[in-house]
């Protein structure tokens, strides 16, 4: 009787430490408004990466929702609108320059490649409460990704693809973004909400393709 239970705890023991490895994942989002002070016009710095162990399959996020302190608000129509549609746009079509609102960087997996995929991203209004986010690869072959984000309130809501490119799932594993502040006033593009306990808080919401979510919190200082 010993000896069957020696093997049945072995065994889930053996279950347990394959689900670690398997869980192996980590999801980082740091997300701050340049301001220091509520009310002002501001920008969006944004870092969202994630790890996953060597030799797995990265796990993918299909939408993340980034909720902004109170009282933020987006006035994306205060810029031209890029009206480009997505196939326009992955064909090479280009937004106005005057719609050019931030730019960045993202890196994306095609597990089981081995070499990651190198992009670089540009931010454009595309109505009063939509933004276009374009990813383009250049390495290892060029490929165009568009993201269309929308504003509600303080929110943001971004759907994220995981296109099927030469058989192979891409999935996006970090992007780095920066939208500068522009005007003032009512015309600001941006405009800082609440500070609370001298802190801008910025939550984000993960959704993966596997059913699971991730709430994850940022903070900045401001007086």
């Amino acid at each position: 009787m010993r000896k069957w239970v020696t093997i049945a705890a072995t065994a889930v023991l053996s279950l347990l430490l394959a689900g670690v490895a398997v869980a192996d994942f980590s999801q980082a989002s740091n997300i701050a408004l340049t301001v220091t002070h509520q009310g002002k016009s501001s920008g969006i710095k944004a870092d969202i990466h994630s790890t996953t162990s060597p030799g797995e399959a990265p796990k993918a996020a299909k939408l993340v929702v980034l909720t902004f302190p109170a009282g933020t608000k987006f006035n994306l129509g205060s810029v031209k609108p890029c009206t480009l549609s997505d196939a326009k746009l992955t064909a090479g079509k280009s937004c106005p320059a005057a719609s050019r609102i931030g730019s960045g960087s993202a890196t994306a997996s095609a597990y089981p490649l081995p070499q990651s995929i190198l992009a670089g991203v540009k931010a454009f209004a595309a109505g009063p409460n939509k933004m276009v986010l374009v990813v383009k690869a250049t390495s290892p072959v060029p490929q165009t990704l568009i993201i269309r984000v929308t504003t509600s309130g303080a929110k943001l809501t971004i759907p994220v693809p995981t296109p099927t490119v030469a058989g192979f799932q891409v999935v996006l594993v970090s992007l780095k973004l920066n939208v500068p502040a522009r005007g003032s006033g009512k015309t600001a593009l941006i405009t800082a909400g609440d500070c609370t306990a001298h802190s801008f808080i910025v939550k984000s919401h993960f959704v993966y393709t596997d059913g699971t979510t991730e709430d994850l919190q940022s903070t900045a200082p401001c007086g």
